[in-house]
């Protein structure tokens, strides 16, 4: 009784509560471990050992009855019952083997679960390294994962719907091909779980474990050779179809023989879901535009490792004959006749590194002999008139490099050898073998081509891709000396059934080239090219009363498409490496076409985490070491925008510290000037700026300096954000302590220009990037702006084949013009440089205004929009300044009437201005709802009247209602969303006389 006197009393039961309490949390903490085993044994025990048996049988029937899936099966448990959260790093990585890995190899996975009744809201998670395809019960569902880097994982989440009681397989193609631009390969592993619920409410879950059969393919090359030899993008694919089932994803395949996968170690990183949408495959139907036989009066042959060296190839010639050989540039050494040397000459134009030996052979025996055979192999062509082999034709397989005989194949053009169809797809049909098509698909595209195929067994077909014609006649997938490190062509050996065949990466190029080697005939059907890109509706357009400029926008827009994938990416066909200044200028590029945001955001998150200890790289994933200053200032530039357009604090505030460490990085380039002094070093190590801005990189450089005043603003804008007003207003100070200082110091008043930079005290003269980097960033004193402008125009070249100023930096040329208010000598820049292109035969921007005079330079470059923003944004006039809110400053000039749109979150823009005369010019915006913007009307002469729906609103410089006001840069007029009518009316004389392009 005195023990419960005393426990009833309120200090004890205090105390006992809080052990209680302690042993409660306690015993959470172990049962969150341990309870799911303990309250799930009625349930799981039959559910695993179902799981165990349906890994090795496909057949239902013959389950043992005590296993049955009962599922609905319940316990009573009367303590709390507390479940481990679904993590996706519970799943087990996977693979074939616990080996080091090849340069590429190809998995395939299976696992099959039953169920015995209706599985509800399934839903499949999924991560591989490199990519993966997944199919469930037979049915292709997805491709990925978006591109990811060593630190951060996004699975993909894939919902199923509903799953019918019986058996059902997940089936998922892995490639692991580790490259320098797309992703930050580690190991190759197979993360996975497929979850659902039953009508009670029961979860049911199949993870990756070492229940699942993996399969480690022999139809890919291990060995084949890289797309470039770099490894920007991984390894060309040379599959025999003869080693894979096209059935091996199907329920009905039995994977008995097949070995169980093994778990995997690997690094620790984070995992996230996935941030972007899935990729969208938009179709192309190509066109035949040749057609033909491969190297008629010739036998390819094909030496692939492993080959004894010396190789000697028998044969006879029937009658005195001239007998020729065939190899490209750099093999010329390892080919002997009869043990004699030959002479060799370059062979045509239309055949490139082809050299052709000619030596006169008597009847009787004789032999070739190849030594010193390259790692890759060797192939090689020869005369079959009066030769006769004597151990059948010389060998010909597959190989490791299928683009060497591409190249040295000559194309003999006989189309009507080729059969061509058209219904809703491509068909072509060989009958004379070897042979080749050439399609077009109108403009370089990043993706697949995907075709049924049917031929003989052992039938070769290579497909490779290019951006150009050679000498205006075929394409090259592998150019040779034109670029060595090249080669983007992918080969099948058929197996003698109708086969589907792409690849599983993806290819990019305009031209695409079609080689079929062995016996006739074989048919490609369905033909169809696939282009992988970010999945975005375009919403923005721009048409006015010069049909030019009017392509010249659309080109732009087009540009993007095949750059706009996973990340903003420089060039499909090249590197697909997202390179931040080449993904600011995309990103503006985007916003006046589709309005997306989320792949900027994407982009600024792997980016910041990209950085070491303050120092920018100039690409993520896989920065490999480069490092741009200007890129990394563009990071904050890019930051800073994103959180106008969506004021995503989240992000903001995620990023931050990585912001204020470049501040401080920054800080250690600084001279007793307050500037930038950048020392000499390659430019993956300094700036970029502009390919030809050689004297802008380096020293107290105007472009950079220039960028870093800009770069401090939106840092100081971004710093108050987050509640960092003392970095704020450190950041505010020196911003105009560094453009009084770059007006002190690299400004040249006699001259009105400003130098491109002083290094070690040594001046480089003024360069129109210096000009156009201080214009477009603000560093140019008011008074001094037209006088700027006039010395950017005059150093600018007034030849588009000449160019000082490149595609790249010809946005900031394009950005200063317009801040300016110089909208016609902008659009003569652009109708002469860009112009040019398009006579020149471009479909979409080139990486440099000559990149058709060099094999190593692409022709499709994301960098090569700008005039689609500018025109959007300073001739239309449209720009977006917040989520909801919007300006329309119409140009007025430069063009009759413009019209158009511009992607806002809730809608469209809608914008229509004409000048009809000298006195009377019209402009109409419709905005969406929910929406506020500013119309401003530039000033274009004193004596001026405005009328707002029929109201008088302004008038001889009065506002004659409340709202209206005057700046700088024009009126302007407060407005909310609807329609709005606009006339501007005044005297016709002109205070502006337009500079014309020297």
């Amino acid at each position: 009784m005195a023990n419960k006197l005393q426990s009833d009393s309120p200090q004890t039961k205090i105390g006992l509560f809080s052990f209680f309490l302690l042993k409660y949390v306690a015993w959470l903490v172990f049962m969150m471990g341990v309870l799911p085993i303990i309250t799930t044994l009625t349930i799981v025990r039959k559910v695993q050992a179902f799981e165990e048996f349906s890994a090795s049988s496909f057949n239902p029937s013959a389950m043992p009855s005590d296993i049955s899936f009962s599922i609905s099966v319940t316990s009573t448990v009367y303590l709390p019952l507390i479940t481990k959260p679904d993590d996706f790093v519970i799943d087990l990585p996977i693979w074939a083997h616990s080996s080091d890995p090849a340069s590429h190899e190809v998995v395939l996975f299976r696992r099959t679960f039953i169920l015995d009744q209706e599985l509800q809201n399934t839903t499949l998670f999924i991560f591989a390294d490199t990519r993966y395809e997944v199919w469930i019960d037979g049915t292709w569902v997805g491709r990925g994962p978006a591109r990811f880097s060593r630190k951060t994982r996004e699975y993909d989440i894939y919902q199923l719907g509903k799953l019918q009681p019986g058996v059902h397989l997940i089936a998922v193609l892995v490639q692991w091909a580790p490259n320098q631009r797309r992703s930050e390969s580690i190991t190759p592993f197979l993360q996975a779980h497929i979850q659902g619920t039953t009508k009670e409410g029961f979860r049911f879950v199949v993870r990756t474990d070492t229940r699942w059969k993996a399969l480690l393919s022999d139809a890919w090359q291990r060995d084949a050779v890289s797309v470039h030899a770099w490894g920007l993008i991984g390894p060309t694919e040379l599959v025999d179809l003869r080693q894979i089932s096209p059935n091996w994803m199907l329920p009905s395949f039995s994977d008995n023989e097949w070995p169980n996968a093994v778990v995997k170690t690997i690094p620790n990183a984070n995992y996230r879901p996935r941030s972007i949408p899935p990729l969208e495959n938009e179709l192309f139907v190509p066109t035949v535009i040749d057609a033909g036989l491969l190297s008629p009066g010739r036998v390819i042959g094909e030496l692939a490792p492993p080959v004894t060296d010396p190789y000697l190839l028998p044969f006879n010639v029937l009658n005195t004959t001239v007998f020729t050989v065939e190899v490209l540039s750099n093999f010329t050494n390892t080919v002997r006749v009869d043990n004699s040397d030959l002479v060799w000459q370059k062979g045509e134009s239309t055949r490139p590194d082809v050299y052709i030996a000619t030596t006169t052979l008597a009847s009787g025996p004789h032999f070739l002999s190849f030594t010193d055979i390259p790692p890759h192999g060797l192939t090689f062509a020869i005369s079959t008139h009066n030769v006769q082999f004597r151990s059948g034709l010389p060998p010909f397989q597959q190989g490791l490099h299928a683009g060497r005989r591409l190249l040295l194949a000559e194309l003999v053009s006989q189309p009507n050898l080729v059969t061509v169809s058209s219904e809703d797809y491509l068909n072509l049909k060989f009958t004379k073998l070897p042979a080749y098509a050439v399609l077009d698909v109108g403009r370089v595209v990043h993706g697949r081509l995907a075709a049924q195929v049917v031929g003989p067994p052992g039938t070769i077909i290579d497909i490779g891709w290019d951006e150009r014609l050679w000498m205006g006649f075929r394409p090259l997938p592998y150019p040779g000396t034109l670029h060595e490190q090249w080669n983007q062509t992918d080969s099948w050996i058929l197996d003698g059934s109708k086969r589907s065949i792409s690849t599983l990466d993806t290819r990019a190029g305009r031209y695409i080239l079609i080689a079929v080697w062995g016996e006739g005939p074989v048919q490609l059907q369905n033909i169809r090219i696939y282009e992988e890109r970010y999945p975005v509706i375009q919403r923005g357009n721009f048409t006015s009363s010069n049909a030019l400029l009017n392509k010249i926008w659309q080109t732009g827009v087009n540009t993007l498409y095949p750059n706009m994938t996973d990340a903003y990416t420089d060039t499909p066909w090249r590197e697909r490496g997202q390179w931040w200044g080449d993904a600011y200028v995309e990103d503006h590029i985007n916003r006046v076409s589709f309005g997306d945001t989320k792949l900027l955001k994407r982009g600024l998150l792997f980016m910041a985490e990209a950085f070491t200890e303050g120092r920018p790289t100039a690409l993520a994933p896989n920065g490999n070491n480069v490092y741009l200053l200007d890129y990394g200032m563009l990071w904050v530039h890019s930051l800073k925008e994103y959180w106008t357009l969506t004021e995503d604090s989240q992000l903001l505030n995620s990023v931050y510290p990585v912001l204020r460490d470049f501040m401080r990085y920054l800080e250690s380039y600084e001279t007793s000037t307050g500037l930038l002094d950048i020392p000499f070093g390659h430019w993956s190590e300094t700036a970029l700026i502009d390919w030809p801005a050689y004297t802008d990189r380096y020293g107290m450089s105007t472009a950079i300096n220039a960028l870093y005043y800009k770069t401090l603003v939106n840092a100081a804008d971004l710093a108050e954000k987050v509640g960092d007003f003392a970095n704020a207003l450190l950041w505010r100070h020196k911003a105009s302590s560094v453009k009084r200082q770059i007006n002190t110091f690299l400004f040249i008043p006699t001259e009105h220009q400003y130098v491109a930079s002083i290094v070690e005290g040594k001046t480089s003269p003024p360069s129109p990037h210096a000009q156009a980097w201080a214009l477009a960033n603000g560093v140019v004193r008011e008074e001094e702006t037209d006088q700027v402008v006039f010395s950017l125009l005059e150093l600018l070249s007034s030849d588009p084949a000449s160019p000082n100023v490149e595609v790249y930096g010809m946005f900031w040329v394009l950005k200063a013009l317009g801040d300016m208010g110089y909208i016609p000598e902008a659009l003569n820049i652009i109708e002469s440089y860009y112009g040019r292109m398009l006579k020149l035969g471009a479909t979409t921007w080139w990486e440099g205004f000559n990149a058709h005079l060099k094999y190593t330079a692409s022709l499709s470059h994301g960098w090569g929009g700008s005039p689609t923003w500018f025109l959007t944004t300073y001739v239309l006039g449209g720009r977006q300044t917040g989520p909801t809110t919007w300006q329309v400053k119409p140009a007025f000039m430069g063009v009759n009437w413009a019209s158009g749109s511009l992607p806002l979150q809730n809608g469209e823009l809608q914008i229509f201005w004409k000048r009809q005369d000298c006195e009377d010019s019209s402009l109409h915006v419709t905005s969406p709802s929910g929406t506020t913007g500013e119309i401003i009307v530039p000033f274009l002469n004193t004596k001026m009247t405005l009328l707002l729906n029929g109201e008088l609103i302004w008038k001889d410089g009065i506002p004659q209602v409340e709202g209206v006001s005057a700046r700088s840069d024009g009126i302007y007029i407060p407005v909310r969303s609807g329609f709005y009518d606009l006339h501007v009316q005044q005297e016709c004389y002109s205070i502006f006389l337009p500079l014309t392009l020297r």
